[in-house]
């Protein structure tokens, strides 16, 4: 898959494979093989040390829920419905919350919170968070109620 498959703006870019992996399921962040410093979002050049060098490590488990908003004009590929369309645009008009996870360890993760009213959400909820692929193909990162 190609990395425009994932961003709106950027086309190419050294950490590609983030979106080889999440086209497979896979949720990835990199690690800096000088440091030992993990990223995510990842990066090929390391924020720490400089180090140019990484490896992909995966991010599993479920997260606490540390901010969250909501976005009112969504992405075109996001939202198929355009039923609720604000006037004159293509943009579907339906709040799409989002959120920031902490992880254990530390690391943060944002992603899009499907099939949750913004005003059930509450900081301190754990939520998982997971690749998905969406009705055009496109693939994004989701923050999904954990199990049990």
């Amino acid at each position: 898959m190609e990395f425009r498959d994932f961003s709106l703006l950027i086309r190419d870019t050294k950490v590609h494979g983030f979106v080889d992996g999440l086209e497979r399921g896979e949720l990835l962040a990199s690690k800096c093989s000088s440091c030992g410093a993990i990223q995510y979002p990842p990066r090929s050049d390391c924020s720490h040390c400089f180090g140019t060098e990484f490896e992909w490590v995966a991010v599993r488990g479920v997260g606490t829920l540390v901010s969250f908003t909501s976005v009112f004009v969504t992405p075109e590929h996001f939202t198929p419905d355009f039923s609720g369309s604000a006037p004159f645009s293509t943009y579907g008009y339906q709040p799409a919350p989002v959120g920031i996870v902490e992880m254990e360890g530390g690391l943060r993760v944002m992603g899009w919170i499907p099939g949750v009213k913004a005003e059930s959400l509450r900081v301190g909820m754990r939520l998982a968070p997971r690749p998905e692929v969406l009705p055009d193909g496109r693939v994004t990162v989701v923050l999904a109620k954990a199990e049990g």
